[in-house]
């Protein structure tokens, strides 16, 4: 993706994909709309795909574990490619809001905020919904690396878990603040569709939470 992606304002914005982690520490401290929540929810699985990569890197390879060899390069594609999914995902989540917020600081009878405000309200609870498929998706991958993963890194893999689940319950709070906005924008039922979607995220979450710490545990 381009290093720094153009808005629907016009205005660029440095991916986060590309900054330092010290400046994106400072930008989502700043007095600005953009990257907040939504977008610290998607870089957090981000980080736990990478953890896991490392403990894959660990693993992989590793003479007691070479009858894993398979299993392991096929979670190690998974956690990159889903890694940087959540990276677009935050740079899009914080595009999303960007425009969401332009548009509500428009009159009531702005034809650009009424035409504009549906799809806005839209992509501000699905981009938090896709980021919790995608950490569901990793902490399904978690499951299956628990019990074929280096030892010594076993507490590597819980911490990136505890990162992918808190990155569902997060993202949950970003769909819950968006739904109002989007059962005025486009329907009660879509909102409350989303709703529905993002707790049954958070539920499948903590099962799968649990699963991987109960496998490190064994």
């Amino acid at each position: 993706m381009p290093d720094s992606p153009a808005s629907a304002t016009g205005t660029t914005h440095t991916s986060i994909r590309v900054q330092a982690f010290g400046d994106l520490i400072d930008a989502i401290a700043a007095k600005s709309p953009a990257p907040g929540g939504g977008a610290v929810a998607s870089a957090t699985g981000a980080l736990g795909a990478a953890l896991a990569g490392m403990v894959l890197s660990y693993s992989h390879g590793k003479t007691s574990l070479a009858e894993h060899a398979d299993a392991h390069q096929a979670l190690i594609q998974q956690c990159a490619r889903e890694g940087e999914r959540l990276l677009v995902l935050a740079d899009a989540d914080a595009e999303a809001y960007r425009e969401l917020n332009t548009l509500q600081r428009l009159p009531e009878d702005d034809r650009q905020r009424r035409e504009g405000l549906p799809d806005a309200a839209q992509r501000c609870v699905d981009v938090p919904l896709e980021v919790q498929r995608v950490c569901l998706s990793l902490l399904e991958a978690f499951e299956a690396l628990a019990p074929i993963a280096n030892k010594w890194l076993l507490s590597d893999l819980r911490i990136a878990a505890i990162l992918a689940e808190a990155a569902v319950r997060a993202s949950a709070c970003n769909v819950g603040v968006n739904t109002p906005t989007l059962a005025e924008a486009c329907s009660d039922t879509k909102a409350d569709e989303a709703s529905a979607t993002s707790q049954e995220a958070c539920r499948r979450a903590g099962v799968s939470l649990a699963s991987v710490e109960a496998k490190i545990d064994r």
